[in-house]
């Protein structure tokens, strides 16, 4: 990991069955269908660009390695293979 815009980080979420909550931050929790998870992460309002140190922090979040993190966000990654993910690690 590096770095990845805000806002790429959002879209990736928003095409892998998280949906956004407003408020101070905007958090972004995974839905299993219409059922609400606890996979939960937190974008900021204010920053435009994410280093290492709130990726790994927004990875941990997610419960995914840093190579399914990266695969989440640039995109490979489709929506079936993250519920897989969740759904073997009985998180869903």
């Amino acid at each position: 990991m590096s770095s990845y815009k805000a806002k790429d980080i959002e879209i990736a979420l928003s095409k892998k069955g998280f949906r956004i909550h407003n408020s101070h931050h905007k958090l972004y929790r995974y839905y299993d269908g219409e059922e609400k998870t606890g996979i939960h992460t937190f974008i900021s309002h204010g920053i435009k660009e994410y280093g290492d140190c709130l990726l790994t922090k927004m990875r941990k979040q997610l419960q995914l390695s840093k190579e399914e993190f990266a695969d989440l966000i640039e995109c490979p990654m489709k929506e079936e293979k993250l519920h897989e993910i969740y759904s073997e690690r009985e998180l869903i």
